[in-house]
């Protein structure tokens, strides 16, 4: 009994995990990958199964896909070639490592040596016949796993040709009686069949009734009504409020009571379907085709509970205030009961589909039920839309976003084309469209929720907006500007991956399941995916992802390790310390780079296409470009300028080096403002480094006075504000100079240091406001300018006969005598 009671655990754990991947298949219109009615008798395969039996395998499969078309035949023979595929892979794996050892010990022995003991001769000489044999081995292990690969390709393209026949072949209407007819009077052979599926039903509920297996089933349907009725409001009800006590106020608890109330209806209404299904076969009584129709009916049954719960903690018509979507309180009311028909709407349908596999009906019959599969479809969102369109109109002021709008639209044009459809007699087409809107919905909202999840976690632990994240953020000394840009960023990207994710699963091509495509993803993840030489594998991107924020963490720390405790130690000026920490950023960042391609396993031979472009651009294009990142090296390395000098550049620039990045300088000016100059013109201009020589700078003043001023108390006069001023230093001392001595006057020039030439300005204009002053109250003044000012004399006016003009004289002037 314990030994049971742990397979029931064991297989209820596994159904929970992969029933919504199997049981999607009748809503994409596809059938399922098991089915009773068709099942294949393959001989069991080994769990150390040898390439021989793998082969042996892979060439039965080929046989059954040349001589059966049945789809669900195909869906199977498909999972075993990917199951031999998988066994080749993993053989050659350990043949792999097998090699490696022998290569190992093949470099232990050595070359061979002229007089080496015969018994290391005998024992290289078998590992090099086992080393022969195992590369044999790999190589036909390899072999297989293409074939396999190539074997199970073949049957998805021979399943979607099927398919797309299906697609376009035209069957009667649901307009005409012949339709009805397949479904009222069906023929013998279906009723053959429906009433040999009757009679295997009612054998094992009677084998589950007799006494040894009755009271396990009883145990488990009452465990399983206990869980419906009160079960799922408890639930419920504790998780409710465990949100409210764990959680802060915010989206992130309403996202979280969302996903919890949809977790809650799977457990109770799933958990009760997957007891009573544990109950019918708790010894194992049922026959195989039997209990596989039971597990299959199950994963239905916690689709459906899917479903309904994740429509009722979206629409959330009992907790308004918590509701995710911006759906008015009308809308949501008005669409509250279709969660709950879709879901026994899949119910009823899908188990009729099921029992038609099971049973293996005709193409008629099935055919028909596809057909009413349809009709029921678009009826039922049909009647959703209306509702949806009268209840937006009652509501006024309320704004529809453009998402919504296109998401109707999207909904209204399958519905027509469904309808469509079944007029014009293509029913394998109405029921493939019916499938996918079904399907297509409930990933959508699947969808939706995980995102709004996302986005909602992220910002409520990263953001250094929330308390959670704001104490990570001094926990770990993050600055929270860019703790607000990585986790912007981080929201951003996982959006994006979630909604193609969405998109992905919910327009799946067609011709295969969803347990299909879960398959193919985790394959994708195993293997990756090559284009050309380069071979990218997912858990590889996600190596490079991590090595990247790793090390750009770790690059961080060193350089603020360097900047703040280790050379303000030396003896290194502050613009020598600015430019070894950019340096030492600059190498770490190319020996992170070169981390992150290995991480990814690219060749960079592979990429001599991007370096020959990138080359083409710096001759035509990037000169300037590189021009300055070269300048820029040799000034970290020259240092003819220095984070800190003030500086002079031709046009006026003139301020102090702030920092030298790779490609140009910032140069703060005066006005506080910022001159972005390249560092080419560093190197290839005059630049005037103020600071270079000399921290002092020089204040320097020339008066020019009249000759008959008192020099000497000018020359006091000038001693004293320079010396009395604070920003004059002691040494060297102020001294003031006989400059010039000429006709208009007298030259005085008066000299002094200062600390800083940042100071030089604002010093000088201190000391001509106190010099000025002072002369003022001496009575001593400035000696003008002398002007030259060079007249023409004035001459006599004229009279009339001086001023006329003589007779052969053309210049107006009178002759002299």
């Amino acid at each position: 009994m314990r030994e049971t009671f742990v397979r029931a655990c064991s297989r209820a754990l596994l159904m929970l995990t992969l029933s919504l991947a199997g049981a999607g298949a009748v809503l994409a219109g596809e059938p399922t990958d098991v089915q009773a009615g068709s099942l294949i008798e393959l001989p069991a395969l080994p769990d150390d199964a040898s390439l021989d039996q793998l082969s042996d395998r892979l060439e039965l499969i080929r046989q059954r896909v040349s001589t059966d078309s049945d789809d669900g035949l195909l869906s199977n023979l498909r999972q075993a070639a990917l199951n031999v595929q998988a066994r080749a892979e993993q053989s050659a794996s350990d043949i792999g490592a097998q090699l490696v050892r022998t290569e190992d010990q093949l470099k232990v022995l050595g070359p061979v040596t002229p007089n080496e003991a015969p018994s290391l001769t005998n024992q290289r000489n078998d590992l090099l016949a086992d080393q022969k044999q195992q590369q044999k081995q790999q190589d036909r292990a390899n072999q297989l796993d293409k074939n396999a690969q190539d074997l199970a390709a073949q049957i998805v393209n021979l399943r979607r040709s099927q398919f797309n026949s299906q697609i376009a072949t035209r069957y009667p209407p649901p307009l005409s009686p012949r339709f009805w007819s397949s479904l009222i009077r069906p023929t013998d052979d279906d009723l053959a069949r429906l009433q040999a599926m009757r009679e295997q039903i009612g054998e094992g509920l009677a084998t589950t009734w007799q006494p040894q297996h009755r009271w396990p089933f009883i145990v488990c349907l009452g465990l399983a009504a206990l869980l419906w009725i009160p079960g799922r409001r408890l639930l419920e009800q504790l998780l409710t409020k465990a949100m409210i006590r764990w959680i802060p106020v915010g989206r992130l608890r309403r996202s979280a009571l969302a996903v919890a109330v949809s977790l809650a209806t799977i457990l109770t209404l799933g958990g009760g379907a997957l007891l009573i299904r544990e109950g019918l076969d708790w010894h194992e009584q049922l026959n195989g085709s039997m209990a596989n129709l039971g597990d299959q009916l199950l994963s239905l049954v916690i689709f459906c509970t899917f479903t309904a719960g994740l429509g009722r903690a979206l629409l959330a018509v009992q907790r308004p205030s918590w509701r995710l979507p911006d759906l008015p309180d009308l809308v949501a009311t008005a669409l509250s009961p279709f969660p709950w028909l879709m879901a026994w709407l899949l119910l009823l349908l899908g188990t009729m589909d099921r029992i038609n596999s099971a049973s293996g009906a005709s193409l008629a019959l099935t055919v028909a039920v596809n057909g009413i599969t349809a009709i029921a479809t678009a009826v039922l969102y049909a009647t959703a839309l209306y509702r949806y369109r009268r209840a937006r109109r009652a509501v006024e002021g309320h704004e529809t976003s453009p998402l919504s709008g296109i998401i109707v639209l999207a909904i209204l044009l399958t519905v027509l084309l469904i309808v469509l459809a079944l007029v014009s007699g293509y029913l394998s087409l109405a029921y493939f469209l019916a499938g996918k809107l079904l399907w297509a919905s409930v990933v959508s909202a699947t969808g939706y929720l995980l995102t709004t999840l996302f986005v909602d976690l992220c910002e409520a632990l990263l953001s250094p907006r929330q308390k959670i994240g704001a104490r990570l953020a001094e926990n770990l000394g993050v600055d929270p500007r860019h703790q607000a840009q990585f986790a912007t960023l981080l929201t951003g990207a996982g959006r994006t991956l979630l909604v193609l994710s969405t998109l992905l699963i919910a327009f799946s091509t067609s011709g295969t399941s969803p347990g299909e495509l879960l398959q193919g993803l985790v394959q994708l993840v195993e293997s990756g995916q090559s284009l050309g030489r380069l071979n990218i594998v997912p858990q590889d991107i996600l190596l490079a992802l991590g090595t990247l924020a790793a090390g750009l963490f770790g690059l961080r720390l060193l350089k603020r390790w360097l900047a703040d405790e280790l050379l303000p130690e030396t003896s290194m000026d502050a613009g020598m310390r600015a430019s070894l920490v950019t340096l030492v950023g600059y190498i770490g960042m190319v020996i992170l780079v070169l981390l992150v391609l290995s991480a990814l396993r690219i060749n960079l031979t592979s990429l001599t296409w991007v370096v020959s472009a990138l080359s083409v651009g710096i001759g035509f294009g990037l000169q300037a470009i590189v021009q300055n990142f070269i300048s820029g090296l040799i000034l970290l390395t020259e240092r003819p300028v220095k984070v800190g000098d003030w500086v002079s550049l031709t046009g006026g620039v003139e301020g102090d080096i702030r920092r030298i990045n790779v490609r140009a300088t910032e140069i703060q000016m005066s006005d506080q403002s910022t001159v972005i100059v390249p560092n080419s013109q560093f190197i290839s201009q005059n630049v005037r480094n103020v600071t270079m020589g000399s921290a002092l700078g020089v204040v320097g003043i020339n008066l020019t006075l009249p000759l008959d001023t008192d020099v000497q108390k000018v020359r006091e006069l000038m001693l004293k504000a320079y010396t009395e001023h604070e920003n004059i230093v002691d040494t060297p001392a102020p001294s003031v100079t006989f400059k010039d001595l000429s006709a208009t006057g007298l030259t005085l020039a008066a000299s002094g240091n200062v600390s800083s030439p940042r100071a030089v300005y604002s010093t000088k204009s201190d000391l001509l406001f106190t010099i000025f002053s002072g002369l003022r109250e001496a009575g001593i003044s400035l000696s003008s300018p002398q002007n030259l000012v060079l007249q023409r004399p004035m001459r006599a006016t004229p009279t009339d006969e001086e001023t006329a003009p003589q007779v052969g004289d053309d210049t107006g002037l009178k002759p002299s005598p």
